[in-house]
């Protein structure tokens, strides 16, 4: 009898907790346009003319988990694919060992996945949280003609960057607006990823959010890479706040 009244109180207590355990998925598209310029042991190309590379529609997605224990962090998880392609016309354009003239195709995809530890510091119809980000990108930028072949600059690298978010929820409304990013510069580095965006809440949590985000690469030398790199869109999201 002990044991199931101990049991009992056990599974109260469980489900009691996870009332306060809450979160936030998010899914959407992007349509990023890139500008800035692009080398790889050679010479600086620009993305749009030299690398031919336009506007695309991309996939991102957003996941938050938060908790009620004070001393422990929330968690965010985010995805991202930079995904563009091209052709250009160059004259001695060096890329990797090779030396390229005439026309050139190009790929560029590359996925940026994000891992945060943040608290609230705020969480009322004003909500302000900070924290941690390790910002992971893998990637591959290729070059290639009929006649020089093909070169791939790759890259993989962890990088850490400080987080910040605050939203506004507009009082008596369904209506808020946010901003949130990740931000680092450093011995000639700089990256970032900027949100800002307004949502509508339906019902039971689900709603749509749409906004803009930049994301920046400044990159000196990093993997034989040298770019100074801006990808912008206006995007639109699925949102469950859970």
């Amino acid at each position: 009898m002990k044991y199931k009244l101990l049991t009992a109180a056990l599974l109260t207590t469980s489900l009691a907790q996870a009332d306060f355990i809450g979160g936030e998925i998010s899914v959407g598209y992007i349509n990023e346009q890139p500008s800035g310029t692009f080398s790889y042991k050679g010479t600086q190309g620009d993305v749009e003319n030299t690398f031919g590379w336009k506007s695309e529609n991309a996939i991102m997605a957003k996941a938050y988990l938060e908790h009620p224990l004070p001393v422990l962090p929330n968690i965010r998880l985010t995805y991202t694919n930079l995904s563009h392609s091209g052709t250009g016309e160059v004259a001695a354009f060096t890329y990797g060992d090779k030396t390229y003239s005439g026309t050139i195709t190009t790929d560029f995809d590359t996925d940026i996945i994000d891992g945060t530890l943040y608290y609230e510091i705020l969480d009322n119809w004003v909500n302000l949280d900070l924290g941690i980000n390790a910002k992971y990108i893998n990637g591959t930028a290729t070059v290639n003609n009929t006649l020089i072949g093909k070169t791939n600059a790759d890259i993989s690298v962890v990088i850490p960057t400080l987080y910040a978010k605050a939203r506004f929820d507009l009082p008596a409304t369904n209506i808020s607006f946010q901003a949130e990013g990740d931000a680092i510069s450093y011995s000639g580095n700089t990256l970032y990823d900027l949100y800002l965006s307004a949502r509508y809440t339906f019902i039971a949590g689900l709603g749509i959010e749409a906004g803009v985000k930049r994301t920046k690469f400044k990159l000196d030398d990093i993997d034989n890479v040298t770019a100074n790199v801006d990808f912008t869109g206006l995007y639109v999201s699925a949102v469950w706040d859970f």
